[in-house]
Formats: structure tokens, sequence, C-alpha cells
């Protein structure tokens, strides 16, 4: 994830005091930063080269030179924060959604990781049925995701309402998968569902736009999409586009790996129907 300021929106859900400062510092003084040793921000934060590492590898780094290669990376791209404003004109407030929503699909393409999308599809191909779950905005990702694994080998599971949600989840069992989507992480049902998954030791995927939520802790594989609030793009709406790529992906990765032509199938038995009408 290039973007710096995306990659600790991402990321900033129970950052520490501390963090939180140190967080703000860097925002603040990126070119500075990259000029700084660890010991010399420690100093210019009064925050300790520990919490500093600590910072950096929490955020996913490798270390604090990685962490400072990141915000160097950040300064040359020059891509400012765009902000929507009542302002603009018609055709402006168009190109600007349409550079959030690219910049949405650009970070969360780039905060993918590879084992983690191993494991998912290892986990996918070997569950028995696939329970996919969400709450508000983020059930109609998993609507989605339901309707594409339709059309493989793997049985899928969903309800909109989350008491049958809890119903469906409580009747999976550890040779099945939940696949739970939540923006915030925080989520208090979504975290019921996730206490489920753990009593019954059924494999939990999360998607989520926070890295380091209190749903991500208990997950097996998270997931991350990335992007910026905004004004005017409140709670989970703003991530729908990347959540609803990182379920296509899934799909698509499932339904190549099962190699059956389920697609064709279904289309042939649609047409049936519509020509018996």
């Amino acid at each position: 994830m290039a973007n710096f300021n995306l990659r600790l929106q991402a990321y900033q859900a129970n950052f520490s005091d501390k963090e939180k400062e140190l967080a703000q510092f860097l925002l603040k003084n990126q070119a500075q930063t990259t000029q700084l040793t660890i010991s010399e921000l420690s100093h210019r934060t009064n925050i300790s080269t520990a919490t500093i590492s600590r910072f950096a590898k929490n955020l996913g780094f490798d270390n604090f030179q990685a962490l400072k290669l990141c915000i160097a990376q950040n300064i040359e791209t020059n891509n400012p924060y765009v902000e929507i404003s009542p302002a603009d004109s018609p055709k402006t407030m168009a190109k600007k959604i349409f550079k959030l929503n690219v910049d949405t699909l650009n970070a969360t393409e780039n905060a993918l990781n590879g084992k983690d999308l191993d494991q998912c599809v290892n986990l996918i191909l070997n569950t028995k049925k696939l329970g996919l779950f969400g709450l508000g905005a983020s059930n109609i990702v998993a609507l989605n995701g339901f309707h594409k694994f339709l059309r493989t080998t793997i049985e899928p599971i969903y309800a909109s309402d989350f008491h049958m949600q809890l119903m469906e989840a409580a009747r999976l069992s550890k040779n099945d998968v939940m696949l739970l989507v939540s923006h915030s992480g925080e989520n208090r049902d979504a975290l019921a569902l996730a206490e489920v998954a753990k009593e019954r030791n059924i494999p939990l995927i999360l998607i989520t736009s926070s890295a380091n939520s209190t749903l991500s802790k208990k997950a097996d594989v998270t997931l991350v999409s990335v992007a910026e609030e905004s004004l005017y793009r409140p709670d989970a709406l703003h991530a729908l586009i990347a959540q609803i790529s990182i379920m296509d992906t899934l799909f698509m990765m499932i339904a190549i790996k099962t190699k059956r032509n389920i697609a064709t199938n279904i289309r042939h038995e649609i047409d049936k129907t519509r020509n018996r009408q």
C-alpha cells in the first residue's frame, strides 16, 4: 500500500495515545520524517524508539526504514486528498467521485497479501459450506458474494436478517468457513457472529477497512479494503466498491481452481425455464 495516508487510516483503530501522537506527527511532517533516524524521530516526538519500531510493525512494515520508504513514495506520487464540495459543478463532482473510487481500488489492491489470498483459497476450497455474513451496508457485499459463489461447486449460505444470520452461523461447523464483512471491525452484531465462529472452531475470513480492529484479531485471515473517509462518503458506503472487488477476486480464484463450468450450466437451466414461459 504505497499511500501512507490510507495505510494509517486502515490501521488507526486501537492506536494507543502515543501511536496517535506519532501518526499525527508523521502526517504533518512527511518530508522531514524521511530525513530522520529512528533516534532523531524519538527525540523530536518524545516517543520511545521501541514504540516507534512497534508502530511501524503494527502498520505492516518490517522496520522503521520500510515505513520511511513508504512515506517517501507517498511524497513522490503527490496524490493530494480529494474532498467533494457543494460548490463543485456536476462534472467536477463526478470526476472527483470516480477518482476516489479508482484510488480506493488501487490502494486496496496494493494492500492485498498473496499469502493471505492463498490461505483464503485453501480454506474455501476445503469447506463444505461457505457462510457469507455482513450487517448494514456490508450485507450488500455478502449478498454479492452469495450470488457469485452460487456459480461454483461451493455451497454458499446467506441471510439478510441478523437473527437469521446467527442461526445460520450456529449451523456451521469446523469443516465450514465463515466469510464476514465489517467496515469498522467493531460492530457489535458482527462481533457476536465472530464469537459463534470462535466457539465452534469455524475458520473466519474477514473483509474490513480496519486492519487492527477487534474483529481482525479474531479472524484467521483479514483482507483490508482501503478508502479515505470524507464528509459526504460516511460509514461503509465509500468502501463498498473495494469490498465487492475483494469478494469478486475470491470468487474468481475459486471458480478457476474448481475448473467446473458451473456458470454455463446455470445459464442453460435459466434458458430452459424461459423457453417454457
